[in-house]
């Protein structure tokens, strides 16, 4: 039995006859009586009685009927939940970051997306020891915020927006007086990291590597208010995206000074699986994050 025979017992049981039901079912009368004799025969019990030129439902036929409801009614029920999850009715969005520096926008970011599209929760994950694209392929994540493209072809990066990396460090550091630092000043600097390994560290694969130089020391230090501290000790400098040390300025105790002559820069890309079934909202987040970050906006 087929759903095509389930809506064919609906609509001549509504409707009274076949004929009537050519108009909802878009096939011809034979064909509907071909349908009908086939389940009939298939059911080995008839489903209507014909009494003056209407179809009247037999026993067999009302038994058919209330579970041809029911059925009916589950399915169109699930064909509205899957187009509400596909237009942003309802859904849930697992974001990654490479860096957490990313958590520093992102609490703003949910904040503007949910007045838009109240029903999509959103869950961060952990950047484990996995990298952070394996965690999209593996279905675990459904976007990934990451600062380099991988060869992925599974994968579709979007771009979101360019940074500037700067230093930063004690306001009374010799740095301090510098329009810009060069690769061999970190000779003599402890140089503080989030994570490692310290090729993964823009910095040092952009700048210091190109250049043969090393840290005089590196440190990682995943906390940023440990961080922080730690600079304001003359401990260490780190380099950072210059928004994400905006508000550490402020107090006049730290300063930051650009990378180079040239300054340094990192891209930043939402990954997504490269797919044409993403959800609508999956999108749409994505434009959200173009437009609170880069003010690039077509929300």
């Amino acid at each position: 039995m087929e759903i095509r025979h389930l809506k064919l017992i609906k609509e001549v049981a509504e409707k009274g006859s076949l004929t009537k039901a050519m108009d909802t079912l878009f096939l011809s009368q034979s064909a509907l009586s071909h349908q009908l004799k086939e389940l009939e025969t298939q059911l080995g019990a008839p489903l209507f009685h014909r009494i003056k030129k209407k179809l009247i439902l037999s026993g067999a036929g009302k038994i058919m009927l209330k579970s041809a409801e029911k059925v009916l009614a589950e399915i169109d029920e699930a064909e509205r939940a899957v187009k509400r999850y596909v237009s942003g009715d309802t859904g849930t969005i697992r974001i990654v970051t490479q860096c957490y520096t990313c958590y520093h926008w992102l609490p703003s970011l949910m904040i503007d997306f949910n007045k838009e599209f109240p029903k999509i929760e959103i869950e961060i994950y952990p950047d484990n020891n996995e990298h952070t694209e394996k965690q999209l392929l593996s279905g675990k994540v459904d976007i990934a915020i990451v600062s380099e493209k991988r060869d992925y072809p599974n994968l579709k990066y979007h771009d979101l927006f360019e940074d500037e990396m700067v230093a930063v460090l004690p306001a009374n550091h010799p740095w301090g007086k510098k329009k810009y630092v060069r690769a061999k000043d970190f000779e003599t600097e402890n140089l503080i990291i989030h994570s490692l390994p310290l090729e993964s560290v823009e910095v040092y694969s952009a700048v210091l590597a190109p250049a043969g130089v090393q840290p005089k020391k590196v440190m990682q230090i995943q906390v940023t208010e440990a961080v922080v501290e730690m600079i304001r000790a003359g401990m260490g400098i780190k380099v950072m995206a210059q928004w994400m040390a905006s508000p550490y300025l402020q107090d006049g105790t730290l300063v930051s000074v650009p990378i180079t002559s040239k300054k340094l820069y990192r891209n930043w890309y939402a990954a997504t699986l490269n797919k044409e079934e993403n959800p609508q909202y999956l999108m749409n987040f994505i434009d959200h994050l173009k437009c609170n970050i880069a003010g690039i906006c077509n929300v």
